[in-house]
C-alpha cells in the first residue's frame, strides 16, 4: 500500500515543476513584448562591423635606385631638333599626307564640321615654302584616307566622303605627281573608313577599316 502513494507524490511534484516552467516562459514572452527597448530597438537593426585599420605606409627608401634590364636601358642615339614648318594654307583635322622625295603632299581634310577640302597642297622641303595647289576628282572621298606611293604614283583608297560623320566610299584613285594628273582605279568590293594601305611587290594591299 506505500508504493501508489510514492508514485502519486512523485507524478504531482513533476506536473508542478512544468507548470512553473510554463508559466515562467509566459511571463518573459509577455515582459518582452512590453519592453520599449525592444520596439524601439529591433534585434535586426543591430548589426556588428569590423573596423580595419590600415598599416602605417613604409617610407621609402633614400636614395633609392632604380635598376633596368638592358632592354629597357637608353641607347645612345642623336638628339633630335624640332622645328616649326610654315603654317599650312588652310587648317585641316584629318587629311591625309604623304612624302616624295624633297615634296610633302597634303589631301583633303575638314576645314569644320560642315565643311572640307577637295585639293591638294604641297609644302617643299627645299626652300621651305607651299605652294602647287590643285584639285581633287569630285568624286575622290575628303577624310579618313588610305593612302600609299612607288615614289611617284599616290594611290588613294577609299575614306569618307563630305563633311560630318558621312558614309565611306569605295572609288579609288591615283596621281601621278610628276604630271598632277589623275585616274581611276577600279572600286573596292566595300567601302571603307582609313583603310591601311601598302604597295608590296607590284600589289596594292588594302586591310581593315574603321
Amino acid at each position: 500500500m506505500v508504493r501508489p502513494s510514492v508514485k502519486l507524490g512523485s507524478a504531482k511534484l513533476v506536473v508542478i515543476c512544468v507548470s512553473l516552467l510554463g508559466f515562467a516562459l509566459i511571463a518573459d514572452f509577455l515582459w518582452a513584448s512590453s519592453s520599449p527597448s525592444s520596439s524601439y530597438f529591433p534585434r535586426s537593426t543591430f548589426k556588428t562591423s569590423t573596423i580595419i585599420i590600415p598599416k602605417e605606409k613604409e617610407q621609402k627608401k633614400k636614395n633609392s635606385v632604380r635598376l633596368l634590364a638592358d632592354a629597357y636601358a637608353d641607347l645612345p642615339a642623336p638628339q633630335l631638333v624640332w622645328e616649326k614648318m610654315k603654317t599650312s594654307p588652310v587648317p585641316r583635322l584629318d587629311g591625309a599626307a604623304i612624302q616624295i622625295r624633297n615634296l610633302f603632299f597634303v589631301f583633303a581634310g575638314y576645314a569644320d564640321i560642315n565643311t572640307v577640302h577637295s585639293h591638294v597642297d604641297i609644302y617643299n622641303f627645299d626652300d621651305g615654302t607651299w605652294g602647287g595647289r590643285f584639285d581633287m576628282p569630285k568624286e575622290m572621298a575628303h577624310s579618313h584616307l588610305g593612302m600609299a606611293t612607288d615614289g611617284r604614283y599616290i594611290y588613294i583608297v577609299n575614306g569618307q566622303y563630305g563633311p560630318q560623320c558621312r558614309g565611306p566610299t569605295s572609288d579609288t584613285f591615283v596621281l601621278d605627281t610628276e604630271t598632277k594628273q589623275w585616274s581611276g582605279l577600279p572600286p573596292l568590293p566595300v567601302p571603307r573608313y582609313a583603310p591601311a594601305t601598302q604597295l608590296w611587290r607590284g600589289r596594292l594591299h588594302v586591310m581593315g577599316w574603321q
